[in-house]
């Protein structure tokens, strides 16, 4: 439910800051702006069962600096839900992985024809700090069900993909590969103290994402 909150209240301010963002014209040095979209997410290793896809929202705002050459930067700070859902588990085990990351994307892109800015590659790098996570089981979808769940705090992406760019409006879709194993042991039990699973508890947990925002 808190996570239902928060993304109305991302999108309504992302609709009311529409106007005050600055186009990005062929004489501009820089663009500022808002970023947001839906994101799909995994949890993919050896230390979760049968994990499968989990969607999420992203949504922040960024900077973009026009280089030379046909380079720009661009950074971002962004809120995004990232997880997983997972298959077949009991009724005492979970059914998914809610996680709330602080972004901050540090992306170089090239235009992919020459003299224009309407497509570019993306490629960069995104350290990311978990904020809070969750995990829910079968039997309560409607709350969180761990009481402990030991993971990692930071982890950082590659990031790769594509931008495509009009006066006002543009869109990017990347895929992100977290670098980082995450699992610090999970050690997860429900607030009735009783173990969920199946876990190996030693095992590597590694976030994967793919990302579409419009930005204005």
């Amino acid at each position: 439910m808190a996570n239902r909150y928060f993304i109305i209240l991302l999108v309504s301010f992302i609709l009311s800051n529409t106007a005050k963002s600055q186009t990005y014209l062929p004489d501009d040095k820089y663009r500022v702006g808002l970023k947001a979209g839906p994101s799909a997410s995994l949890l993919l290793g050896t230390a979760l069962s049968k994990p499968s896809v989990n969607m999420g929202f992203t949504g922040g705002v960024y900077y973009k600096y026009k280089l030379k050459g046909g380079f720009h930067f661009q950074t971002e700070v962004s809120a995004t839900f990232r997880g997983s859902r997972f298959k077949g588990n009991s009724d005492s085990g979970y059914n998914k992985f809610s996680l709330f990351y602080m972004d901050a994307a540090q992306l170089v892109l090239y235009d992919l024809q020459k003299g224009k800015l309407t497509h570019a590659a993306v490629l960069g790098v995104q350290p990311s700090f978990l904020i809070q996570s969750w995990v829910y089981s079968p039997n309560n979808q409607y709350r969180p069900a761990a009481r402990t769940i030991a993971l990692n705090g930071a982890d950082i992406f590659v990031v790769f993909g594509y931008q495509y760019n009009k006066k006002i409006i543009g869109v990017q879709s990347v895929f992100k590969i977290g670098l980082t194993n995450i699992n610090r042991g999970l050690n997860m039990y429900t607030f009735d103290n009783r173990h969920l699973g199946p876990t190996n508890n030693s095992g590597t947990i590694r976030n994967i994402s793919w990302e579409t925002t419009i930005s204005f």
